[in-house]
């Protein structure tokens, strides 16, 4: 639609015409300045072209802190109302507040996100964030109305200002307030801890408890799970309480202390549990994971060496595990029972706190366990990377993705599920070579090729390919899925045909008749795996489990979305590499090496090494150190070792703890082996020139270094930076550079936002040192707010501010004025027009330009056909006189001379004549 935003303008087109009728009138181009005023006059009037117009857009922001309780159960059904009331030209976007903002669907006509499959922080509400985040999907020219469901109880920037920004845009913001219950609210305050001790110190600690009423309750304190302390304390209104305990933790690590103070009859139960750590330095335990958690051939050989062992099955390992020891040992253990952010959490100990790492090898470890491509592999010895000499030969594999809408959510990371999947599937292309083949399909309600069945000739752009792929709505149909990638595997004759199906375990659909389809492709040949989004307790993984089972595959769960690369890498290497080399070699120990490294100039390790009879196919890394080769085909380390970040790591690729080892076992130099490798990667690090302390106060902490003057020549010569280093995925990694604030003396403030753990560390030469716990008591979100405003006020305020309303439903969400489009300017375009047909009309008229050649033959042909009508007129007046002609007219004509000669036919001259006159 064309609109004009100064209709007043056209008024000019009168004296614009005037002009061009006594001035511009007469002349070949008269036309085409007529048609530069008229451009010009339109230009004033600032037209304009209107686009989208119709319709309104709305904007849910939903608060789904901790504080909302219940509340949060029915916004998912708040939102499919909302979406279901959409009419033609409207768009509902959602953004989902949590400690962080996550936009869970832009303006859309249609669709409806998932609010279940959003993965958010729930121990905080950025409602300012929110709000700016509603604010950044205003388009122009749309009719905008942001709806907020909160309690407005904001543990971050007030969202006042945030209020302000979208009132600035003409946006209005209708409120749907949640109060808390009414009721007495008794509360932990804070806990006071010292922080960090070292093995075997004894500490007095405080706990600050308030009411809002004189009554009595009881607390009580938990050390790792056992009561330590208990108490009576008296509440008093407008007063905190202050109890205390005594404690000396019995070994080294994180001591985690928790508080309990009574809560029935208590409005907000949450604040009635606080928590708190203190790091306790010294001790050289040995964590050996592995197995069902019992001793074994390793515990043993440790332990005859006169280490400290602790043994754990094989389960997730958190930071806080980690710091209770000097080495980490992982026998035999897959990267599945870890899990991505135990693995995460390993890489981080190691490189960033100065921790040890032993992985000894097997059948289900290595690049069988699923290593390849996870945290853990970085800071290996070894590369888990098969090279093509030694591979399955001639692989085929069809890979299915399910694109539905689930997998268009965004993780923290800002990534779409469906972008993980599609590196997944990338990752897998970069592993095959170019005997092999790949097919990869998008499958929602049907399947979409991505790769056609071809050869990995190209495995880079194949990749891009593949990368480029997006979420569409509906589910994943099963059968289509399966009965689409086993069509492209039949049409091959590799040797190895596998299918790959990747499906949300919670919105599998339409499995069909999968039961006999899977016994044909077992009939040829065909293998089908399964990764699963989600986890075995999803409301389709028994299916997708039955297809891995049927389909003589595997099955893999990725209930962290950022694990799918790594799934993918791990079932191609599975299926077209060999990882473990099943056969008997003598193992060859690098005798210089191990005297270098491990001390061992005698004894078994310098003589001949026991066979074992297979190894982990790896590569040593260029920096790592090998101590002994398995002389296989190919070669391949048995044992490697490298410094990585503040800590060591080594690499033993060999079945350590196998039964169908036991010669290995029973070697005279085994436990000295094991033994000397933990001990050298506990040694990592030197003698601190300084210590780091802490203090905090309330959210606020002071992170201070405090050198050692005596050490001065080991200062640092730059500021240095302190790492915040802990579990919780959205604690920003990067590093804060202190500040000077005395004679080796360096300081910085960092605001605490969550109640996990975290150590501050600074990194100076080949020292680490580490600071206190840090935590808050509880989540900001369920602390008590005393001195703070009450949300209802905050959430009347936003109303009011913006020109909304406090609602206490959404029967007219919809009622918004329509959009008046988003408007584009032609004033320039019509300017610039009018410049070029100027221009055009001067060059003609005054330089004399050629004119195009179709114009100037039709100028000739004109002046050819008038000349020759005046020429041909005046012969025939001479050959045919009239009958009765005047005699007078006579006589003239016979006096005057004989009649004159008919100008030449089509002459230049008459030619140029016939242009003078039509100027």
């Amino acid at each position: 639609m064309i609109s004009l935003a100064l209709p007043w303008a056209l008024v000019l087109a009168v004296p614009a015409a005037a002009a061009w009728w006594w001035l511009a009138r007469r002349g070949h181009g008269r036309w085409w300045r007529a048609v530069v005023l008229a451009l010009l006059v339109l230009a004033a009037s600032q037209p304009q072209f209107i686009r989208d117009d119709g319709g309104s857009d709305v904007i849910l922001v939903l608060d789904r802190s901790a504080s909302m309780g219940d509340t949060i159960l029915g916004q998912d059904e708040l939102v499919r109302l909302v979406a279901d009331g959409r009419r033609r030209g409207d768009r509902l976007a959602v953004v989902v507040a949590g400690t962080a903002p996550i936009v869970a669907q832009g303006p859309q006509t249609t669709g409806v996100p998932r609010l279940t499959d959003i993965p958010y922080d729930p121990q905080g509400s950025d409602l300012d964030a929110a709000l700016e985040s509603a604010a950044s999907l205003v388009a122009p020219g749309r009719s905008v109305r942001v709806v907020l469901a909160s309690d407005g109880e904001a543990t971050a920037a007030d969202p006042r200002r945030a209020a302000a920004h979208l009132a600035m845009l003409g946006t209005r913001v209708d409120v749907l307030p949640t109060t808390r219950p009414a009721g007495a609210d008794a509360a932990v305050v804070d806990i006071d801890l010292p922080g960090s001790l070292r093995q075997g110190e004894s500490f007095l600690a405080s706990i600050v408890l308030s009411g809002d009423r004189l009554e009595q309750r009881s607390w009580r304190v938990l050390r790792d799970g056992a009561e330590i302390a208990s108490g009576n304390a008296t509440l008093t209104p407008g007063r905190q309480t202050a109890v205390a305990f005594a404690d000396r933790p019995p070994h080294a690590g994180m001591a985690a202390y928790t508080v309990d103070l009574d809560d029935r009859d208590d409005r907000q139960h949450a604040n009635n549990h606080a928590k708190a750590w203190v790091r306790i330095a010294g001790g050289e335990r040995i964590l050996v994971v592995g197995g069902d958690g019992t001793r074994g051939n390793i515990g043993r050989a440790l332990e005859a060496a006169g280490l400290e062992v602790v043994y754990r099955a094989a389960g997730p390992l958190s930071l806080t595990d980690l710091l209770g020891c000097q080495v980490l040992v992982l026998a035999e253990v897959q990267a599945s029972r870890i899990g991505r952010a135990g693995m995460q959490s390993i890489a981080r100990w190691v490189q960033q706190l100065g921790g040890g790492l032993v992985m000894t090898g097997g059948k289900a470890t290595f690049g069988c366990g699923g290593w390849y491509r996870s945290p853990v592999e970085p800071i290996l010895p070894v590369s888990l990377d098969v090279r093509d000499e030694h591979r399955v030969l001639s692989v085929a594999m069809a890979i299915a993705i399910d694109r539905s809408g689930s997998m268009s959510v965004t993780i923290p990371d800002g990534r779409q599920k469906i972008q993980l999947a599609a590196e997944g599937a990338a990752a897998a292309i970069e592993l095959l070579g170019p005997q092999d083949r790949i097919a990869v399909l998008a499958v929602d309600t049907a399947p979409h090729e991505i790769l056609p069945m071809s050869k990995v000739t190209d495995p880079k752009g194949m990749a891009r390919e593949v990368l480029g792929m997006e979420s569409a709505g509906g589910g994943i149909y099963i059968y289509e899925a399966l009965a689409a990638a086993g069509k492209e595997l039949l049409r091959t004759d590799a040797g190895t045909r596998h299918l790959l199906l990747f499906a949300d375990a919670n919105d599998s659909e339409e499995p069909g008749d999968y039961i006999n389809l899977l016994a044909e492709y077992r009939k040829h040949g065909i293998t089908v795996s399964v990764v699963g989004m989600g986890s075995d307790t999803d409301s389709d993984a028994q299916l997708l489990i039955d297809v891995a089972r049927r389909g003589g595959g595997r099955m893999a769960f990725a209930a962290d979305p950022a694990d799918l690369p790594r799934l993918f890498a791990q079932e191609t290497v599975l299926v077209a590499r060999n990882p473990w080399i099943d056969q008997r070699v003598a193992m060859q120990p690098q005798t210089g090496v191990l005297a270098a490294m491990l001390g061992a100039n005698s004894g078994p390790l310098t003589e001949a090494w026991p066979t074992i009879p297979g190894y982990n196919l790896t590569n040593p890394r260029p920096r790592a150190e090998v101590l002994a080769w398995c002389p296989g085909d190919p070669r391949s380390p048995a044992a490697a070792a490298w410094s990585i970040g503040a800590g060591r790591s080594v690499a033993l690729p060999i079945p350590c703890d196998a039964v169908e080892a036991p010669e290995f076992a029973a070697w005279s130099g085994y436990a000295q082996l094991l033994s000397s490798c933990v001990r050298w990667a506990g040694g990592s690090g030197a003698a601190a020139p300084g210590g780091l302390v802490a203090r905090r106060h309330g959210g606020m902490v002071e992170i201070r270094l405090e050198l050692d003057p005596a050490r001065r020549s080991e200062w640092p010569d730059a500021p240095p930076e302190v790492q915040l280093v802990g579990d919780d995925p959205n604690l920003a990694q990067t590093p804060l550079v202190l500040n000077p604030m005395d004679d080796g003396i360096w300081s910085t403030e960092v605001r605490l936002t969550g109640d996990r753990p975290m150590v501050p560390v600074v990194r100076l030469g080949d020292s680490t040192l580490l600071g206190p716990a840090l935590a808050l008591p509880m989540p900001a979100e369920v602390a008590p707010r005393r001195d703070l405003p009450d949300g209802t006020a905050v959430l009347a305020e936003i109303a009011s501010v913006t020109g909304g309303n406090v609602q206490g439903d959404l029967l007219k969400i919809w009622d918004n004025p329509p959009s008046r489009g988003v408007a584009r300017a032609l004033a320039t375009w019509l300017v610039a027009a009018a410049l070029v047909i100027l221009i055009g009309e001067v060059g003609v008229r005054r330089l004399r330009l050629m004119l195009p050649h179709w114009r100037s033959r039709w100028s000739w042909k004109i002046a050819w056909r008038r000349t020759n009508r005046k020429s041909a007129a005046a012969i025939s007046s001479v050959a045919n006189p009239p009958t009765n002609p005047t005699p007078v007219i006579l006589a003239t004509t016979i006096e005057q001379g004989p009649p004159p000669i008919p100008p030449t036919i089509g002459s230049m001259a008459d030619a140029l004549d016939e242009i003078r006159k039509r100027r």
